[in-house]
């Protein structure tokens, strides 16, 4: 199975899971992706995981979330996708362990934006993750067409 595939059935699996969806809060961020701590992360750093992740952001995101931004917290994950007409937004979390395999562990969807501008205040629950680098894949589904959108490098951190 294609890392490509792989997360194709994640977030079919986050489909089906909406119900148990993180908590999701308010923010008056109006800024940039969030707040950056990334020295202070445990394991491999998402370039050099050996799971075949690229971080990357497509020219159509004005905005993107900082190298190593802390987030799972309520912190926010700002994303501005200047192409944005109509559809949804969504995230696939996979962490960076210590060998340097991604582990994909969770999904969800960005609010409505604020014009072009997706922020995320998710709540991440993951105990074994929390303080390791994280890769965020945040992608578009307009009618039947998923597109991935950006790969962004986040530290994980979890909602006590």
């Amino acid at each position: 199975m294609t890392v490509s595939s792989t997360l194709s059935v994640l977030a079919l699996a986050a489909l089906l899971l909406a119900g148990c969806a993180p908590t999701t809060t308010s923010s008056d961020d109006t800024s940039t992706g969030g707040t950056s701590s990334g020295s202070s992360a445990k394991g491999v750093k998402c370039e050099d995981n050996t799971s075949g992740y690229v971080l990357f952001s497509d020219p159509s995101i004005s905005v993107q979330p900082e190298y190593g931004q802390v987030w799972g917290d309520g912190s926010p994950l700002v994303v501005a996708y200047d192409d944005y007409t109509d559809g949804t937004l969504s995230y696939e979390i996979g962490y960076v362990q210590d060998n340097g395999s991604v582990i994909p562990v969770t999904g969800g969807f960005f609010p409505e934006p604020d014009g072009t501008r997706f922020t995320s205040n998710d709540l991440y629950f993951d105990s074994t993750s929390d303080g390791y680098y994280g890769i965020v894949d945040v992608s578009i589904t307009s009618g039947t067409t998923t597109t991935p959108v950006g790969s962004y490098c986040v530290v994980l951190s979890i909602s006590e």
